[in-house]
């Protein structure tokens, strides 16, 4: 067991990265805690002491500036995002040009924030697949940059016009594929302007569905366990409807239910290609929400803990920020092993010690059929597609 130290650094890859010096506290949230969860920005806060910053300001830590958090031993990404805002509290005394007692707070959002602060009042978007689209934006609006993750070829959208901000229409995108959004990413685009920077990135539930090389464990500690103290399991209300309502841009709404009244509804806009497939997504969210259920919700691990510390991308290697999200991770807990889809994760650190807390969805509420495949291969308990 090792303590873990962690590296905030600012600026961009292309001309320099500075690392900060006298950090006391990191906190960092990315993705979303349930899975029907609206995705927001993500974001970080960074607390430093500030002692000569009010004689030589760090002027570069501004609004804007590119910012990462790193594992220090490893580069292993922990966040990567923009400076959002920057406060200095300034303490007493103050002598020869140092103030032991100031400090500066750093709060920081990942790419979405740049999305949600992009709007307009009437921009359509031509019927396309979502890799179409994607560059239909971009080609108008350069900095709303995106990847997408398909596993396969890019499905197609219908056509929409937003009309509020374009984080609400990349959320549309995601939700017509029962996809997530990772927007701390950074793909090899090879484009400096753009690497500068995070994207938001879509998986799609086809991509990459074979469990993360490394699980969680309540007992085993080393290079493929990283051992938890801490495990929530959880029924959600928001997990549970008998009537699913799925509204596409251009058709009538689809409805698909089960039981008797009063239904407990879920209602969804999608830019789903056809009215026939926005009835199989109807059955999709209906067969998957239909039956309560109590599942794994979060698992908290302290990293000093780990023989072998993998907690910073779970076995998925250097230069992945954010990509554990939509991955699969087995949790043992008692001798069972439990499939879960990870939504996001939370993570705090202080000198000398740091702690991970994944939040995850059960894989049966993820109940799409993927053949020959361990997890998402069971007939009978899940759907083809949709």
């Amino acid at each position: 067991m090792a303590v873990q130290n962690y590296t905030v650094e600012y600026g961009r890859a292309s001309t320099g990265r500075t690392a900060l010096t006298n950090v006391q506290n990191i906190t960092v949230n990315v993705g979303r805690q349930a899975q029907l969860d609206q995705y927001n920005a993500s974001s970080a806060t960074i607390t430093l002491r500030y002692p000569t910053g009010y004689a030589s300001p760090i002027t570069a830590l501004v609004p804007g500036t590119p910012i990462r958090v790193i594992n220090s031993a490893d580069s292993r990404f922990v966040f990567f995002g923009r400076i959002d805002d920057v406060r200095a509290t300034y303490g007493i005394p103050y002598a020869g040009g140092v103030g032991n007692a100031d400090y500066l707070t750093i709060s920081c959002v990942g790419a979405l924030a740049t999305w949600g602060r992009t709007g307009t009042s009437s921009y359509a978007i031509p019927a396309d697949t979502i890799v179409g689209q994607m560059s239909t934006v971009y080609g108008s609006w350069t900095l709303l940059a995106a990847y997408y993750y398909s596993g396969g070829t890019s499905p197609s959208t219908s056509a929409t016009t937003v009309t509020s901000n374009f984080a609400d229409w990349l959320n549309k995108v995601a939700l017509t594929r029962n996809a997530r959004i990772n927007d701390i990413d950074q793909p090899a685009i090879g484009l400096p302007a753009i690497d500068d920077y995070p994207l938001p990135a879509l998986y799609d539930p086809f991509y990459q569905q074979t469990a993360l090389t490394v699980q969680m464990s309540d007992t085993t500690n080393n290079a493929t366990n990283q051992v938890y103290d801490q495990i929530t399991f959880t029924s959600l209300s928001d997990n549970y409807y008998t009537q699913a309502l799925v509204a596409p841009e251009g058709f009538a709404v689809q409805s698909a239910s089960t039981g008797a009244n009063p239904l407990k509804t879920l209602t969804t806009n999608t830019l789903s290609p056809s009215a026939a497939s926005a009835l199989d997504y109807a059955n999709y969210l209906l067969n998957n929400y239909k039956t309560p259920k109590v599942a794994i919700s979060s698992i908290s691990c302290l990293a000093n803990a780990q023989n072998t510390m993998k907690l910073d991308d779970l076995g998925l290697g250097a230069n992945t920020p954010g990509e554990q999200i939509g991955r699969i991770l087995n949790v043992v807990f008692r001798g069972t092993t439990y499939s879960c889809i990870i939504e996001g994760y939370t993570f705090s650190a202080v000198p000398g010690e740091a702690r991970y807390t994944y939040h995850v969805s059960a894989a049966d509420l993820n109940a799409y059929l993927i053949l020959d495949n361990a997890t998402f291969g069971k007939l009978d308990s899940n759907r083809l597609g949709y």
